[in-house]
């Protein structure tokens, strides 16, 4: 009953307030703009009634943004929200309903993207695509600051536009408005250029290069170059611009700026446009190196000039005078061909070039006469003149006729007579004593000789006046007139060398010479002097015996050299195991000690052994090659047999096929008696065997006959035959002996010797078998044995 009631009394109010509402129903009269960009922030005013509960303004269903309602409740001001182009619906929120507004249009800002041509006429007329968005309802296209003088919107992407007048070379951008919209900013370029007709050329510039520094007059030739506004030397920042005169319509002078090595641009500018052409600036020439230092007084010889900046040279001058020719090789060096001068003239050198001129004269060159016209002197008679001078000196040498003066130590000559084109005779001025030299001048050059003023020398002492013969003494000589001293003699062997001390002294050194009394000598220029008296001693030097590099080395035969190092060595004499010698002092001199030279070692316990050999001359040609001591036998001795020596093996080579050689063998201790002296190798029919076992390698002893040992034992000398008795090989000319002094089985100290057992045929093959496994166990024996 309670909610019927309620109801009742809504249904009441309703009906009475029904007309209050209708009254205050919101109405939109008008709107402007409406259009606007997609980007929004277009300013729209709003004019209608009961608009004053305004909340907000949709576009396109997208709230307004900057919403102003006035106090009057008839106008609302929004700004537009950015949309997507194209129209949309307005409406306005207000607390009584929303109401709609018409429409409102969104579209684009206008831009550029591509353009052509990219230049036209400076007269106008130049037809340009213009590419782009947002043309549709454009109203002004500008080029520049200037509109177009037509255009025409063909689509809401293109315009066509021509150009209008403007100057040459300006680059000017474009701007395009509609009645909503226009360009942020201006975009792209275009550039006013003269019609070809119009345009200047540079088709030359001269000179087309020159020196870094100001001041260079330079012509640029070309077409339409009546109108020049300005040249200018490089680009950007560090341009110049240089002074210029218009000469024509096909020629411009102008003064070149200072400027860096290398190539330039040059601009030119006119009323219609530009043109460029370069030029280069080339370093200043300078010379570094000057070859060769001399040259023909008639010209002709070639000169190389090295240095830098050679590039564009126009003159080489020597000294005053052009080269008769050159030729630039590279930037960095000239041949340039000498012109004549007189001899003697020194010059220097000029280079003329791109870059302008050296900066002052290098270089030296000197004009000399050919070698074959030259002047020399080859002797002058005397060399030498008293202060007073006076004495007349006679000059001889080549190429004297043409004589033009002749001075002494600096001074003119009182007179001078050319005799021939061999000699000139002269009379020196006075001059201070010691004053040197003479200088003799032709038209083809001037040479120099020795001179001096002085006194003719006199010796008056030598101190000291005795030295050894081997020379290096200091011997001081006093005297007079000593100045121009040349040589100092000893018996006529010059002096090792000498020092001029002044007028009165000279210190020589005196050569190696014979022991004896020697005449001293002094040359000078001014004379020659010999010293008075006995002159000086040359004595001996005194030696001392010094054993030399044989001393001390091991030896199988005697020393024959090196003995000694100072002395005179003795006879060499060999016992005790080693060769013995002597070196005798000399001149009082002491003599060494006792030389020696040890044996090689021939067995165990220190036992040594050496060998003498007949001179080959007396030996049927026959020398030593080599000798050795064996350290292992070459095949086992026989049974029961024994030695104390190692076997010793000599090659001899030089005598004839068949002939027989001798040698002795020296023991530093005797050879047991009863020992022999057993060999090894092939053998005479009955040496230990028989038939064909004789021409086998076996031991077998030497006979009396061929081993010859001395009563005490310790030397045996023995008789080799070549191809036969002794000689183990089987080369014609050549004898290999291996031996060694043995003592047999059954053999005691004073008996005979005894004989080897012969061996047959089967004997022979069984100790063929054996004799290996022999030899290694001899071998064995006998290292440790002689250890």
């Amino acid at each position: 009953m309670q909610f019927i009631r309620q109801l009742a009394a809504a249904a009441f109010i309703a009906v009475l307030c029904s007309p209050l509402l209708a009254s205050a129903q919101p109405t939109v009269t008008s709107f402007a703009p409406n259009a606007g960009l997609t980007m929004g922030w277009t300013q729209v005013g709003f004019t209608g009634t009961n608009l004053g509960g305004t909340s907000a303004v949709r576009f396109g269903g997208v709230d307004a943004i900057n919403l102003i309602v006035d106090g009057s409740g008839t106008n609302v001001t929004a700004t537009t929200p950015p949309h997507a182009r194209g129209t949309v619906a307005v409406e306005l929120v207000t607390a009584q309903g929303t109401v709609a507004a018409s429409s409102f249009t969104y579209v684009p800002q206008p831009d550029i993207t591509t353009w052509s041509p990219g230049e036209g006429s400076i007269f106008g007329g130049t037809v340009v695509t213009i590419n782009g968005s947002g043309f549709t309802g454009a109203n002004t296209v500008l080029f520049g600051s200037k509109p177009a003088t037509s255009f025409t919107v063909d689509s809401d992407t293109q315009i066509t536009a021509v150009a209008p007048p403007q100057p040459a070379g300006l680059t000017v951008m474009f701007d395009i408005a509609t009645p909503i919209a226009v360009m942020p900013h201006p975009i792209g370029y275009f550039t006013y250029v003269a019609p070809p007709e119009l345009r200047p050329t540079v088709t030359s510039m001269s000179p087309s290069g020159g020196p870094t520094f100001w001041g260079v007059s330079a012509v640029l030739t070309g077409t339409n170059l009546g109108s020049t506004t300005e040249v200018r030397f490089g680009t950007g920042p560090g341009s110049v611009a240089a002074p210029f005169t218009v000469d024509s319509s096909t020629r411009v002078s102008v003064q070149v700026p200072s400027g860096s090595v290398g190539w330039t641009p040059v601009v030119l500018s006119t009323v219609y446009g530009t043109a460029e052409t370069q030029y280069r600036y080339y370093p200043q020439p300078t010379i570094t190196d000057v070859y060769p230092g001399e040259g023909s007084i008639f010209g002709g010889t070639p000169v190389t000039l090295k240095g830098g900046g050679f590039t564009g040279a126009t003159t080489v001058l020597f000294g005053s005078k052009p080269a008769t020719s050159f030729t630039v090789d590279s930037d960095t060096q000239i041949t340039a061909v000498a012109p004549p001068q007189s001899a003697g003239t020194t010059v220097m050198f000029d280079v003329f070039a791109a870059g302008g001129v050296t900066a002052h004269p290098v270089g030296y060159f000197t004009y000399v006469a050919p070698p074959e016209l030259r002047p020399t002197v080859a002797s002058v008679s005397p060399g030498w003149n008293p202060p007073a001078g006076g004495l007349p000196v006679v000059l001889t040498g080549t190429n004297l006729a043409n004589t033009t003066a002749v001075s002494f130590a600096g001074r003119p000559a009182m007179s001078f007579t050319v005799d021939s084109a061999t000699q000139v005779t002269a009379i020196p001025s006075p001059a201070p004593e010691y004053s040197r030299d003479l200088e003799i001048t032709t038209v083809y050059g001037t040479v120099q000789h020795d001179f001096v003023y002085t006194q003719a020398p006199v010796l008056a002492s030598a101190s000291p006046t005795t030295g050894s013969a081997a020379g290096g003494t200091w011997v001081t000589l006093r005297g007079s007139g000593l100045f121009s001293t040349r040589e100092v003699r000893f018996g006529g062997v010059a002096a090792t060398s000498f020092i001029i001390h002044d007028d009165t002294r000279v210190d020589a050194l005196t050569p190696v010479h014979a022991a004896g009394t020697a005449a001293v000598q002094l040359v000078a220029l001014s004379g020659t002097a010999l010293l008075g008296g006995s002159g000086f001693t040359f004595v001996a030097p005194v030696v001392d015996g010094v054993c030399g590099p044989s001393d001390g080395q091991e030896r199988i035969t005697p020393p024959t050299a090196d003995l000694c190092s100072a002395g005179v060595a003795g006879s060499v004499t060999a016992a005790s195991g080693a060769f013995a010698w002597a070196c005798a002092g000399q001149n009082g001199g002491a003599d060494s000690r006792q030389c020696s030279a040890p044996w090689p070692i021939s067995g165990p316990g220190g036992l040594r052994t050496s060998l003498t050999l007949p001179d080959p001359s007396a030996n049927q040609g026959w020398r030593l090659d080599i000798a050795v001591f064996d350290a292992a036998l070459p095949a086992p001795l026989p049974a029961g047999a024994s030695t104390q020596h190692r076997a010793l093996r000599v090659v001899l080579s030089g005598g004839s096929a068949g002939s027989s050689a001798q040698f002795t063998a020296h023991y530093s201790e005797a050879v047991p008696a009863g020992a022999v002296y057993l060999k090894y190798g092939p053998s005479p029919q009955g040496l230990n065997c028989t038939g064909a076992a004789c021409a086998q390698p076996h031991w077998y002893a030497l006979p009396g006959s061929a081993a010859v040992f001395a009563p005490d034992r310790r030397s045996v000398t023995l008789t080799l035959t070549d191809g036969g008795l002794g000689d183990s090989d089987a080369v014609p000319g050549s004898i290999t002996d291996p031996g060694l002094p043995v003592l047999l089985a059954g053999a005691g100290g004073g008996s005979s010797p005894v004989s080897v057992p012969t061996l047959g045929p089967w004997a022979l093959a069984v100790l063929g078998l054996v004799l290996p496994l022999w030899g290694g166990l001899g071998r064995r024996f006998y290292q440790k044995d002689s250890c």
